[in-house]
């Protein structure tokens, strides 16, 4: 009787079939849940550092513009939502005494003084400040006050290049101790408004004899607790502004900046 031949079959079983599925299921899982980590992760990375980058925009245009600003004139409302101040364009000291006077003679650098033509009258429609330590009459000015329009401007030719002569609108009503001034052309605010459960930081600049206009943004989605609070000068001691400005990230968490500016008060 002839033999019958017997091929051996090669393959795989089921059972093999089933645990590869689930060895390939398992690693896709975690593969999938170390690449979403990993994205997630860069994400947060990306957005720690565009909030990074908005703290630094805006606290680094706040204190150089507060460089400048007189420190009497800095103000912050009653919740520390707003605050407002005037940047001088020139400081220096006058000559003899200015009470009751309109017609002043001042001293200032010649880079100053020489900003464009000598008599170009630069400053006129600027205001002259001396001592004014009543925040009020830098943002409600009346006349006679310690602050005053420039009606007229002219740099003294001659021997004494840092010399400049001003014509005001109204007499000034005192001298300051050490015979400072100030010159200043607009007001600046900056102000945190609450909109949809987050805090917006905007700023808005006008001339000294008007009201403030448009706001312009500079940071959004800050925490509603973000405020600014201020230590007024006094004729001794300087002003000190304190920001605490919290930066929302897409996580719901915040990166929080305490940030204190120095405004130097020069009698």
């Amino acid at each position: 009787m002839p033999k019958m031949s017997r091929y051996k079959q090669s393959g795989f079983t089921l059972v093999e079939l089933v645990m590869v599925i689930i060895l390939l299921g398992v690693i896709g899982t975690f593969s999938s849940r170390f690449i979403s980590d990993n994205v997630i992760l860069y994400q947060t990375s990306v957005n720690q550092n565009e909030r990074l980058n908005d703290a630094r925009f805006v606290l680094n245009r706040m204190s150089k513009e507060l460089d400048s600003a007189i420190a009497f004139s800095v103000v912050v409302n009653a919740d520390g939502s707003c605050m407002s101040f005037v940047p001088f364009t020139a400081a220096g000291q006058y000559l003899g005494s200015v009470s009751g006077q309109s017609d002043v003679s001042l001293i200032m650098d010649k880079e100053t003084r020489d900003l464009a033509d000598p008599n170009s009258n630069d400053f006129a429609g600027q205001y002259i400040s001396i001592l004014t330590t009543d925040v009020n009459e830098f943002y409600s000015i009346s006349a006679p006050s310690t602050l005053a329009e420039i009606t007229l401007y002219e740099a003294v030719s001659g021997a004494n290049p840092t010399q400049a002569d001003v014509t005001l609108s109204s007499d000034l009503t005192r001298d300051s101790a050490v015979s400072r001034y100030f010159i200043a052309e607009n007001k600046v605010q900056y102000c945190l408004t609450q909109v949809s459960g987050v805090m917006r930081l905007s700023r808005r600049e006008a001339s000294l004899d008007s009201l403030f206009g448009t706001s312009v943004l500079m940071v959004d989605n800050l925490t509603t607790d973000s405020s600014m609070s201020l230590t007024g000068a006094t004729q001794f001691s300087n002003a000190m502004l304190a920001l605490s400005f919290g930066f929302l990230l897409r996580d719901g968490s915040n990166i929080k900046f305490e940030h204190q500016v120095v405004m130097t008060n020069v009698p």
